[in-house]
């Protein structure tokens, strides 16, 4: 799967959440790790859609990534929605010093947990469950590639020895279409299929939407590992 924000592919993502309930589903389920924090930092945080769910729950959230478009659209969405307590950084990710209570790191940088454990008094990993976790199954081409994995990341945790838990988590995240022409557009972005490949993968799969806004819904459950790992902060000297 190719991923790169722009007015496309944001507007994809936030239908898909909205129509799903996905980001606040995930967040009612890190409320026990995160409600309460003083701060967070959300490395390569997207469109921040997770943190603004999470935003009524902590007391200010720092959402870091280096896609202007990206922050550009957290930003006019905190805006409309009366968030105050979420700010943005433009920049490398590797060269902020992020002491907080919490990091959260979703789909992002699971490789390099190391950098921000020694800054945080927990770090919450989100990655794939295994390897078949893709909309695209492993029909499409572009779906066809390594990803960091729930069973990779467990074992680089044990031979790190450090103290961790992870919860499996499974929520529908599928994609809602204005128009079969917009779903087969969607997988030739995402996954650089022809067009000829995308109308066979749609062929069957596609059903009505729920929502007078659209017109089909590719159904997807994303299949995750949920990980909470201690870092190396006692207590927060967060500013």
């Amino acid at each position: 799967m190719h991923f790169s924000w722009n007015e496309e592919t944001i507007a994809w993502f936030k239908a898909a959440s909205a129509y799903t309930g996905f980001h606040r589903k995930l967040a009612e389920r890190l409320l026990a790790t995160v409600g309460g924090a003083e701060v967070l930092y959300d490395i390569g945080c997207g469109l921040g859609l997770l943190s603004q769910e999470l935003a009524p729950r902590v007391g200010k959230i720092v959402c870091v990534d280096i896609n202007q478009e990206a922050l550009a659209s957290l930003e006019r969405d905190a805006a409309a929605k009366g968030i105050g307590n979420i700010s943005t950084l433009l920049g490398d990710c590797y060269r902020t010093e992020p002491a907080c209570d919490v990091v959260l790191m979703s789909y992002f940088g699971s490789s390099s947990l190391d950098y921000f454990l020694p800054y945080c008094r927990r770090l919450i990993s989100i990655v794939d469950l295994d390897e078949r976790s893709s909309l695209g199954g492993s029909s499409l081409s572009g779906a066809r590639r390594s990803r960091q994995t729930a069973d990779k990341l467990e074992r680089r945790l044990m031979e790190a020895g450090r103290s961790y838990t992870m919860e499996p988590i499974s929520l529908e995240f599928g994609q809602p279409f204005t128009s079969r022409a917009d779903a087969v557009r969607f997988l030739q972005v995402y996954y650089r299929c022809s067009p000829e490949e995308a109308e066979a993968f749609i062929t069957g799969r596609l059903v009505k939407a729920e929502q007078a806004a659209y017109e089909y819904y590719l159904p997807y459950t994303k299949t995750m590992g949920v990980f909470r790992i201690e870092g190396g902060m006692s207590s927060c000297m967060c500013s």
